[in-house]
């Protein structure tokens, strides 16, 4: 063989080794990779969507004091979400649900998961209304 075989050979194992390489660290990050829906999570007016995590302005999370603050319940935050995303509350799961302030205003930001996808939802703690919410493949 000649030097000119040897090099192509030699070439030809160094691309292939890279793709190996490659394909194995895409299969082992693929899952850490966020899959967003462009699909609107609920037809609430005055309403701001957004499939960035990142637009919430998080601030700090307040304490759970809502009786001297004139706010809404937990409850009735969770009722008001899962009404305007037409959810049973019997069909979620993994809920998580804690009054936090984001967007300059207090809310309760409440986290469940439900038919393999994860929901995430801010509802004005005064007000009631649905401020921001995000959905994504479970």
């Amino acid at each position: 063989m000649d030097k000119k075989n040897i090099a192509i050979i030699a070439l030809s194992c160094v691309i292939v080794v890279l793709l190996i390489a490659c394909t194995v660290l895409y299969m082992k990050y693929d899952f850490l990779e966020e899959k967003y829906d462009d699909d609107v999570v609920c037809n609430c007016p005055n309403t701001s969507y957004s499939n960035n995590k990142e637009d919430n302005n998080d601030k700090e999370v307040i304490e759970d004091n809502t009786s001297n603050k004139n706010f809404i319940t937990k409850d009735e935050a969770l009722d008001k979400a899962l009404k305007s995303l037409k959810i049973d509350k019997k069909d979620i799961y993994d809920l998580d649900n804690e009054l936090d302030y984001k967007y300059g205003k207090d809310v309760y930001d409440i986290d469940f998961k439900y038919n393999r996808y994860e929901y995430e939802v801010y509802v004005d703690a005064k007000t009631g209304d649905i401020v921001k919410s995000f959905k994504e493949r479970d």
